[in-house]
């Protein structure tokens, strides 16, 4: 069975899939028109031989769209690249190389690359088969002078195809740096979430707790951690099933990420507990901005066999002390929250150095 992170990838990976191959699919549509126009120009110069071959071009090219749009993107790009090299040796053949297809060759060899369903090694052998054809080229047909209509525009054509081929080009190596740059990105933000509320887990929120609390003292700004803990969730767990706690853990995430303001930290601290972080907040503020929020998870109701469970948090709140480490501010937030549990739960309890108590 694949976990939650396999199939995060994958989703990932087949949106950046989906994206290339439309991208692709433009790329072919105007490449098609390119070999349309084409017929009649090589018509014009008298090359009928390359006239007629366009018109396979424009087939190819059109059978690749198709093949694209039924989900078939693999296969395109082969078709493409067959296209491409026939077409390639063909020009140089007859026309010779100052026109510059043989630079296509080099396009194709990159897109082979993000050919996914091709084998690394097979996409570099198949690469490397390319260039030595382009090189191929230049030993075979290096002899072939240009000696149809239009001459003078020939210079012109070998830098407008050069400039066509390495658009391509710079699109594959650019695709590959975005996927490998979102890519580290997912990594980074999968080992920092907690893949079922998406709050920070308990390891690397420590270094940012950490951080802030070095930033508040530099600021002498007062900074506040919570300790959070869902009433009787293993009941529900038992009763209404894991699911039902895994949706019910997932709504009280979204709601305090959306009461802690922008510089505040929520953590899933561990099951059914959290720690909340309010970055520039006294013990008083802070006090108020958590009833608001143990209020609004009062007031939510979750349907259950056609009735309604609601659900209530406790909380344990202490204003960080100066000079104090960070684990004895967790302890006595966690002492605080043990006292809200045994007083009847759904309450916050402030806690302070010396003793705790539950303002009325």
């Amino acid at each position: 069975m694949s976990t939650p992170t396999q199939n995060h990838q994958n989703l990932n990976l087949d949106n950046v899939e989906t994206i290339k191959f439309q991208i692709i699919q433009k790329v072919a549509c105007f490449a098609l028109v390119i070999h349309v126009v084409l017929i009649f120009i090589f018509a014009q110069l008298g090359v009928f031989l390359l006239a007629f071959a366009n018109i396979f071009s424009v087939l190819a090219w059109a059978t690749g769209i198709i093949l694209i749009s039924r989900g078939l993107g693999s296969l395109a790009l082969r078709v493409f690249s067959i296209e491409v090299i026939l077409h390639s040796i063909l020009v140089c053949a007859t026309l010779g190389l100052e026109l510059g297809f043989q630079f296509y060759l080099w396009t194709v060899s990159c897109l082979l690359l993000i050919d996914y369903q091709l084998k690394l090694k097979q996409a570099l052998i198949y690469s490397f088969v390319l260039i030595l054809t382009f090189a191929a080229l230049y030993l075979c047909f290096s002899d072939v002078v240009y000696t149809y209509a239009y001459s003078d525009f020939v210079q012109y054509i070998e830098v407008g195809n050069i400039i066509i081929a390495g658009l391509p080009m710079v699109y594959a190596i650019g695709l590959i740096r975005e996927i490998t740059i979102s890519q580290r990105i997912e990594l980074t933000d999968m080992a920092a979430k907690d893949h079922l509320t998406k709050l920070y887990n308990r390891r690397f929120a420590k270094e940012l707790i950490l951080a802030a609390y070095k930033e508040s003292a530099f600021t002498d700004k007062k900074i506040c951690l919570v300790m959070a803990d869902i009433d009787f969730f293993k009941r529900i767990n038992d009763s209404c099933g894991h699911e039902k706690g895994d949706s019910i853990l997932v709504a009280i995430a979204n709601l305090i990420t959306q009461h802690i303001n922008k510089q505040g930290i929520a953590v899933r601290w561990g099951g059914e507990e959290f720690l909340i972080v309010l970055t520039n907040s006294n013990e008083k503020d802070a006090f108020t901005h958590i009833e608001n929020m143990r209020q609004s998870i009062a007031a939510m109701t979750f349907p259950v066999d056609g009735q309604k469970l609601n659900i209530t948090m406790s909380f344990g709140l202490i204003q960080w002390q100066p000079n104090a480490s960070l684990e004895e501010m967790l302890q006595q937030a966690d002492a605080a929250l043990y006292k809200s549990k045994k007083n009847g739960r759904n309450q916050t309890t402030i806690a302070t150095a010396e003793h705790n108590s539950a303002p009325s």
